[in-house]
C-alpha cells in the first residue's frame, strides 16, 4: 500500500532552499518526490519511488524530469556547497580533507546508461555497475559530504559513441582541479590507486601550501 501522503518537514524546508534553481512548479513536485523517495522508499528506483506515494502522477513523469528536463545540475550542487558553509560543523577549513576514492554502484540489467561489467575488489566478484570517482570533503569535526563526482566509462564505450576515453587518473585530476578552482582548502588524500607520479606531480603544480 501507497504510504507517502505528504513530503517530510526536512524535504520542504529543502524545497525552499532550492526553489530557485526549478523553473516550474511540476519541476520542484518532482524534485521533492525524489529527494522523499531516496529517504524512504524501500525500492529507490524510479518505479519504486513512485509506488510509494498516495497520490501522484505517472511514474514517466518523474522519469523524464530526470532524464529529459533540462535543469541546472551544477548550480544544484553550488547552492548545497553553499549551505553547509552556514554550519561551523561542515564548513571548509585548512584542516579539512578532499578524500578521492571510486566506488561501483551495482545494478540490474544492461540497458542503463555507462553500466558494464566491472571486477568488485571487496566481494571478489564481477558486478553489473557504474564506476564513480568522488571527491569528498571531510572536516575538522569528523562530517564528511560529497563534493564532486566523475563517471568512468570504458574504452569500448567511449569508441562506441565516438567520445574521449578519460582513465581514472585523468578522472581523478579532473576532480582536483575542479577543487582547487572552486577553492575548497584542505589536503587530498587516496588510496594506492590514485598514488602515482602523475597525479601527485599534478597536485603539486597547483602550489597550495
Amino acid at each position: 500500500m501507497p504510504a507517502i501522503m505528504a513530503f517530510p518537514s526536512v524535504v520542504e524546508e529543502v524545497l525552499g532552499q532550492y526553489r530557485e534553481v526549478f523553473a516550474t512548479e511540476p519541476a520542484r513536485r518532482h524534485f521533492g518526490e525524489y529527494l522523499t523517495g531516496l529517504i524512504i522508499a524501500e525500492h529507490q528506483t524510479v518505479s519504486g519511488i513512485n509506488r510509494e506515494f498516495a497520490v501522484t502522477t505517472d511514474q514517466s513523469c518523474l522519469n523524464r524530469w530526470l532524464m529529459q528536463v533540462e535543469w541546472d545540475v551544477t548550480e544544484l550542487n553550488r547552492q548545497r556547497l553553499a549551505l553547509l558553509q552556514g554550519d561551523a560543523s561542515t564548513r571548509y577549513s585548512q584542516h579539512g580533507v578532499i578524500a578521492v576514492e571510486n566506488t561501483l554502484i551495482d545494478h540490474e540489467g544492461q540497458l542503463i546508461a555507462d553500466v558494464e561489467w566491472f571486477w568488485d575488489h571487496a566481494d571478489k566478484r564481477h558486478l553489473i555497475a557504474h564506476d564513480y570517482l568522488i571527491a569528498n570533503y571531510v572536516c575538522a569535526s569528523g562530517k564528511h559530504d560529497p563534493l564532486d563526482f566523475r563517471r568512468f566509462r570504458k574504452r569500448e564505450q567511449c569508441e562506441a559513441d565516438d567520445t574521449p576515453f578519460k582513465n581514472h587518473t585523468v578522472l581523478c585530476k579532473e576532480l582536483i582541479d575542479w577543487v582547487v578552482a572552486e577553492e575548497i582548502p584542505g589536503d587530498f588524500t587516496f588510496d594506492s590507486d590514485f598514488t602515482n607520479v602523475e597525479t601527485l606531480n599534478h597536485i603539486h603544480s597547483h602550489k597550495r601550501g
